[in-house]
C-alpha cells in the first residue's frame, strides 16, 4: 500500500457514495489507516485512494488527516449527496461544484435576530499568505477544469452542473424560515456536514481542495420519502469517474 506514486485522494461520508468508484478500480488493494478501511489502485491510469469518512465534519478531519498523514497525494476530493437550497437553481439529481466552502457553525453567538454565527475574532487556520476564519478556498484551477468537463458530459442527459458557495453544518437546516436565512446570508447553492472540515484539513498539508457533489434533497425538507439518495449517489460518483477520466485532456489547458 505504501507507495512514492503520488494518488489523488477520494473522501465521501457514506459507503454508498464511494462504491461505484471503487467497482471501477484496477489494481485494487484494500488496506486500513487511522482505522478506517481504505481502497487504492488505478483509474484510467492515474493513481487513486478512496475512503469513507463517516458523516460529520469530526470524522471527516479524522479521515483525512490519517490519509494524508501516511500517502503521498497530490489532490483532495470531496463527493457524495447534499442538500440544495430551493433558491440555487438546480434540481434533485443535479451537479454542484463547490467555489468555496463555509463552516458556519464556528464563530461567535450573533446578536442580530436572524441566529447565525458572527466570526470569530482569531483565525482558524492561518498559512503564509493568509488567515482563514471558516470560509475555505477551492482549487480555482480544478474548479473549473471540473466544470469544463462535467457541463459538457451531463448536458446530454438534462442534468444541470452549477459552481455555486457550499456551506457545511453540523446541525441539518430542517424549515423553511432558516433555509431561506442561511440562502439570504451565505447564497450557497448546497449544504451538507463534511466539506469544510475536509477543505481545511487540505489547506493546513498544502493540498489543492475540489468537491463535487450530487443533490439529492431539498434544504429544509423534512419528508425523506421525498429524497432520492440513490439518485444523488449515482450521479455524484459518475461525475467524479466523468471528471478523472476526461483528466488527461485537459492537463495541457492553461487556467
Amino acid at each position: 500500500m505504501m507507495k512514492t506514486e503520488s494518488s489523488i485522494l477520494i473522501v465521501g461520508a457514506v459507503f454508498q457514495e464511494i462504491k461505484p468508484i471503487i467497482e471501477k478500480l484496477d489494481e485494487v488493494k484494500k488496506t486500513t489507516i487511522g482505522k478506517r478501511q481504505v481502497f487504492s489502485g488505478k483509474l484510467f491510469s492515474q493513481s487513486v485512494v478512496i475512503v469513507q469518512s463517516g458523516i460529520g465534519m469530526l470524522n471527516a478531519v479524522q479521515a483525512s488527516t490519517a490519509l494524508l498523514e501516511k500517502m503521498p497525494v497530490h489532490l483532495v476530493m470531496n463527493t457524495g449527496c447534499a442538500g440544495t437550497f430551493p433558491d440555487a437553481g438546480i434540481e434533485i439529481g443535479d451537479i454542484g461544484i463547490a467555489t468555496k466552502e463555509m463552516d458556519i457553525h464556528s464563530g461567535l453567538e450573533g446578536v442580530s435576530s436572524d441566529g447565525l454565527a458572527e466570526q470569530l475574532p482569531f483565525p482558524l487556520i492561518q498559512t503564509e499568505n493568509a488567515q482563514y476564519y471558516g470560509i475555505y478556498p477551492v482549487s480555482e484551477h480544478y474548479c473549473k477544469m471540473a466544470y469544463d468537463i462535467l457541463s459538457k458530459e451531463f448536458k446530454s442527459q438534462n442534468v444541470h452542473v452549477k459552481q455555486f458557495p457550499f456551506i457545511t453544518v453540523s446541525t441539518i437546516t430542517s424549515t423553511s424560515q432558516r433555509t431561506k436565512r442561511l440562502f439570504h446570508a451565505y447564497h450557497a447553492g448546497m449544504e451538507n456536514m463534511e466539506g469544510a472540515g475536509i477543505a481545511h484539513v487540505a489547506l493546513h498539508y498544502d493540498k489543492p481542495f475540489v468537491e463535487i457533489r450530487a443533490a439529492s434533497n431539498l434544504v429544509g425538507e423534512r419528508d425523506k420519502k421525498k429524497w432520492q439518495l440513490k439518485k444523488a449517489f449515482e450521479h455524484s460518483a459518475f461525475a467524479v469517474l466523468i471528471f478523472l477520466e476526461r483528466w488527461a485532456d485537459f492537463l495541457s489547458i492553461s487556467y
